[in-house]
């Protein structure tokens, strides 16, 4: 069966310590296999992965860490050394090796070398192909790596810089087949993802892509307005056996998230369509109360937003979660409340 997992990649608020470490009994316990923590909130991680790491931060990751393994779930971290030039330079190769040496010592079992959503730069894929090759020498995990163009969706240009002629060529040609590329289908966040799509970048990538599952994700300025409270559709069956595997980067809201996780599983495993799959997943993880709350009112969350409901209907709609004690109930009222609001400056971070 394909490896399922998270990853914790998007944009806006990054998850609760104590909601983090619950994914890990979660996801052995339904069957997923790795879990990559990749927040852009975390400095670390990206704008200021040459900072020193001090030994809190090291105690926060290695805790991480630890708390999978004793569960039987691979953990994995997402590092993107964000503002390398045209060419890498001493102090690129200093900095990056003694990041490489911390991350080795945190006994992880995947490397997530995540160029996405970086602002283009002269001989992007020859600078990129130099890490791989210097991560290659020191980490001996699993390499997970994301290009700056990680689908042919137009937007990706507009945001950050034309994508340079035979971009993903020169990558694929150069990266050797054991590192995973990752990729999210025909647009960033793609509704439908046809297996001839997948066929034709497993042509493009030389080995079958790492699926980046953006369905879910509600980071941005503009879907941080919903809560994609969504069935698993525009996917068929056979499109989960043209994949290296599946990670699914979820919402803002962790105990909202497992109920879309649960509900993709049953899709992937053929337990269920994906609408009796959604409802099936809200049945096993939430009160018989909640979930007729969020069936009844997942059209508003989903494709109306914050924007149009009236002030009327939100306050109502306080009033009525309020009732509920489950955690993800708690996630909704500070949703209505405005907690996950973003502006367009967290696509910088």
């Amino acid at each position: 069966m394909i490896k399922t997992g998270v990853i914790e990649g998007f944009f806006g608020p990054k998850w609760p310590r104590a909601a983090r470490l619950s994914y890990a009994s979660f996801l052995a316990k339904h069957g997923g296999d790795f879990y990559i923590y990749a927040p852009k909130q975390d400095p670390h991680l990206r704008k200021k992965w040459r900072d020193s790491w001090d030994l809190d931060y090291l105690s926060e990751l290695s805790e991480l860490r630890l708390n999978f393994h004793s569960a039987g779930v691979r953990f994995g971290i997402g590092f993107s050394p964000f503002g390398l030039g045209s060419k890498i330079e001493a102090a690129d190769r200093a900095a990056l090796s003694e990041k490489l040496s911390l991350l080795q010592g945190l006994q992880i079992d995947l490397l997530g070398l995540f160029f996405d959503d970086m602002p283009v730069t002269p001989n992007l894929a020859r600078t990129q192909l130099e890490v791989v090759d210097l991560i290659r020498s020191q980490f001996r995990g699993q390499l997970v790596f994301c290009p700056s163009f990680y689908s042919p969706d137009p937007i990706l240009d507009k945001v950050f810089g034309q994508r340079p002629p035979g971009y993903l060529q020169e990558l694929a040609t150069g990266i050797p087949r054991d590192v995973s590329i990752v990729w999210t289908g025909p647009k960033v966040i793609s509704p439908e993802i046809p297996a001839d799509h997948l066929r034709e970048t497993t042509e493009l990538l030389k080995r079958r892509p790492f699926l980046w599952e953006n369905l879910y994700a509600n980071d941005g300025p503009k879907n941080c307005k919903f809560l994609k409270l969504t069935p698993f559709t525009g996917r068929l069956p056979e499109c989960f056996s043209l994949v290296d595997a599946l990670g699914l980067n979820l919402m803002n809201q962790p105990e909202l998230s497992k109920i879309l996780y649960l509900s993709s599983l049953f899709v992937v495993t053929g337990q269920a369509d994906a609408e009796a799959a959604f409802r099936k997943a809200i049945n096993e993880l939430t009160s018989p109360e909640f979930g007729d709350f969020l069936l009844r009112h997942s059209d508003d969350f989903r494709t109306r937003g914050l924007d149009f409901l009236t002030p009327g209907e939100t306050t109502h709609l306080l009033q009525e979660v309020g009732q509920f004690s489950d955690p993800a109930a708690r996630e909704i009222a500070e949703w209505l409340s405005g907690s996950y609001t973003v502006g367009s400056d967290c696509l910088t971070d």
